[in-house]
């Protein structure tokens, strides 16, 4: 018997799973694009909440997916860092902490032609296993990067192409990161850095409107599953509405029109908008607090909706984004849903 409340099912662990979304088809086809213009990076940018993470990890994990040309030929290996904060003085300092991030050394300190000589063998390493030549580096918090750090990569950037390789690097900034609009922060570098990897800047899209949420749901139907292939996770929870032909994707029409109805009645903007970090605890929440633990389950009310996103914390993530102060009345049906 199938035990729905096992604590060992992904959906229960932090960064257990990750939904592929239209965002990630947008992010990829934005990067396809600049390598095949020959660029050598391209920034990404959006506020808190989004998903950026977890689609960097996602595109990271399945790289020979999608980091392919139109006949399906292999066109790099990827990698993921999130950029440190603080203030670093010296350049010995910054290909350290790059070290570090990369899981390359445990050293506190590397004199820097060191730490940057095995930043190269590792790239020269990871193409050489794979038999490509070019290595996407996402660097994630890559607001945090000065710009004596970027000449810094500049020296990277140079070794690497020596070896005829290509390091084509992703970076992703917080663009609400204290309250600095990041979008065209390119206007103000320097020309041979815009050269390199600011050629093109797009911003990171939440899901955005019922297509998008319907598509994203549908990863729990079909394309999520744990602990065999024919038990997708929306089966998991439901498993008998599941078998008469629910699905969770079948709801999202409902749960797109309960959310513009919370945010008129909060009077809230209306927006199409809707960030990974509420949508996901969302489908938590309809999946395993209301689905798992009805008998007589064969899909949700509006109510239950409601009640899953005054649960999830979905009107304090919006008030924030709208920079719009929090009613009391919010904060006490959170507590009684």
């Amino acid at each position: 018997m199938t035990d729905l409340f096992d604590a060992t099912h992904p959906i229960h662990i932090p960064n257990g799973y990750s939904v592929y979304t239209k965002s990630h088809e947008y992010l990829i086809n934005f990067i396809l694009a600049n390598i095949s213009e020959g660029h050598h990076g391209c920034s990404t940018y959006g506020g808190g909440g989004l998903g950026k993470t977890v689609a960097q990890q996602h595109l990271t994990d399945n790289a020979s997916r999608w980091l392919v040309d139109e006949h399906d030929r292999q066109l790099g290996v990827a990698a993921r860092m999130v950029m440190p904060s603080g203030l670093r003085r010296s350049d010995r300092a910054f290909w350290t902490a790059m070290s570090t991030r990369l899981k390359l050394t445990n050293s506190i300190r590397l004199d820097s032609h060191v730490a940057i000589e095995k930043l190269v063998n590792w790239i020269r390493s990871r193409c050489g296993q794979a038999r490509v030549r070019r290595m996407v580096l996402f660097i994630d918090n890559a607001q945090r990067i000065t710009d004596a750090e970027y000449t810094y990569l500049e020296e990277l950037d140079s070794m690497v192409l020596e070896d005829r390789l290509s390091l084509f690097l992703v970076l992703v900034r917080q663009s609400d990161s204290e309250g600095v609009d990041i979008g065209d922060d390119w206007i103000d570098r320097p020309s041979h850095t815009v050269r390199r990897w600011f050629m093109d800047t797009a911003p990171f899209r939440p899901l955005f409107g019922l297509s998008d949420v319907a598509h994203a749901l549908g990863g729990y139907d079909r394309i999520l599953t744990w602990p065999t292939p024919d038990m997708p996770f929306s089966r998991y929870f439901a498993r008998e509405a599941f078998d008469r032909g629910w699905t969770l994707a079948s709801e999202a029409k409902l749960i797109v029109e309960t959310a513009n109805a919370l945010r008129k009645e909060y009077k809230l903007p209306p927006s199409e908008a809707w960030p990974m970090a509420t949508f996901t605890l969302l489908v938590h929440y309809l999946l395993s607090d209301i689905a798992a633990r009805r008998p007589d389950f064969n899909g949700f009310t509006a109510e239950d909706v409601r009640v899953a996103l005054l649960g999830t914390g979905y009107l304090r993530l919006e008030f924030v984004r709208a920079k719009m102060k929090m009613p009391m009345q919010e904060s006490a049906e959170r507590k009684t849903a």
